[in-house]
């Protein structure tokens, strides 16, 4: 296939088109939204940091209306529990997801520059990042953790796992006992889009967002190894960093966290995980192969995440690189299959997985990714 991909975003809206839901009533297995929305997979559910990746898309395809729609259910679940669920599915509404929801409400206000709508949200997005700096969220080490009120243990360690999102990984199979990296560079800057928010709505920011970034910018210096130039999660339970080296630890550079020559150790450093389609989610095969989350394996939104800290230090050639690797991937296997998949094997550039592992089809941040880096990268 040549590499025309703006010729798949038909067949990708029309695909989202196909999984927008309503739910007014709740369901057997569904909490009840107040708008329609644009479900993850065919099983129906709006999942919270899938819908960051699939508003990507939609606000690309300038369906603003329904990616706002898609943020004021998220609003609605943080009405109801305290905390954005994972998703509207009953089985996974005790535990939350990566924090995305500052983000989704810039880029929506971004299309619409509603300020009233954002001086009614803003509110719940302050009260969401207390929910992730409070307990049992805030570790020993004064950083931040994936965490569950789960007391049994097991089920405590399955639900940490699931907030953030890399289940069954590597990351986590050892110990829960992590800062992730990935948490506390985006909290890092989920503060400062608080305080750019504020200004937006206002016309000025609390000040004590942006000592609440200053602050947590220097604790995150825990995870960064000088020598190996790489960040890690720390492992505040034996005091020491986890060994695992992921995408999650490009985190830093997507956030903008780090200075232009700690980006330049970093961008070098993801040649380690540069395959022919594209980025895997470990540098190496773990000794985990039948899960998810490791090599060979590669994810939408973290080529996304990484692409996008690329090209805003400059390093616009190597992104196109692992773009292209990627969207060329996709398309490939759009051809042959009709369907776009949660899961690729990059080294292998298929949809085929390792044994253990299922994939499923139509995974909606895969259609939002996919739009987002065409666009961000100026391709055809």
């Amino acid at each position: 296939m040549s590499n025309h991909y703006r010729d798949l975003f038909p067949k990708m809206q029309a695909k989202l088109n196909e999984f927008i839901f309503e739910v007014p009533q709740e369901t057997e297995n569904l909490l009840s939204l107040p708008y329609p929305y644009i479900a993850s997979s065919k099983d129906g559910t709006q999942s919270y940091a899938d819908t960051f990746f699939i508003n990507l898309g939609l606000l690309h395809l300038k369906q603003i209306e329904m990616a706002r729609y898609n943020v004021e259910n998220l609003l609605s679940l943080f009405s109801r529990f305290g905390y954005i669920p994972a998703s509207n599915r009953k089985d996974k509404s005790d535990h939350s997801e990566l924090p995305f929801l500052p983000w989704m409400v810039r880029d929506v206000y971004r299309s619409t520059g509603d300020k009233e709508w954002l001086r009614r949200v803003l509110p719940t997005v302050i009260d969401e990042y207390h929910f992730w700096t409070e307990a049992p969220h805030r570790s020993s080490s004064g950083l931040y953790r994936f965490k569950s009120h789960a007391t049994d243990t097991e089920t405590a360690r399955r639900l940490t796992m699931a907030e953030s999102l890399w289940i069954d990984s590597p990351r986590f199979q050892h110990s829960v006992e992590i800062d992730p990296i990935d948490l506390n560079a985006l909290l890092y800057r989920n503060a400062l889009l608080i305080h750019d928010l504020q200004i937006e709505a206002d016309g000025q920011g609390d000040p004590t967002w942006l000592k609440k970034a200053e602050k947590l910018k220097k604790m995150i210096e825990i995870c960064w190894d000088n020598q190996q130039s790489f960040y890690f999660d720390n492992n505040f339970g034996e005091k020491t960093t986890s060994p695992i080296k992921s995408l999650a630890s490009f985190m830093p550079l997507f956030v903008e966290m780090v200075d232009s020559a700690r980006a330049e150790k970093m961008v070098k450093k993801i040649a380690l995980f540069f395959q022919p389609g594209g980025l895997s989610c470990t540098d190496q095969d773990y000794g985990y192969s039948n899960r998810s989350w490791n090599y060979p394996l590669g994810y939408a939104p973290y080529v996304y995440l990484i692409l996008k800290g690329m090209m805003d230090y400059d390093f616009l050639e190597d992104a196109a690189d692992i773009g292209n690797n990627w969207l060329s991937m996709v398309a490939e296997v759009y051809e042959k299959t009709g369907e776009f998949w949660e899961w690729y094997n990059v080294v292998e550039r298929r949809c085929d997985t390792p044994a253990g592992i299922q994939n499923k089809p139509v995974w909606g941040w895969t259609i939002g990714t996919f739009i987002a880096i065409v666009d961000e990268l100026g391709l055809v």
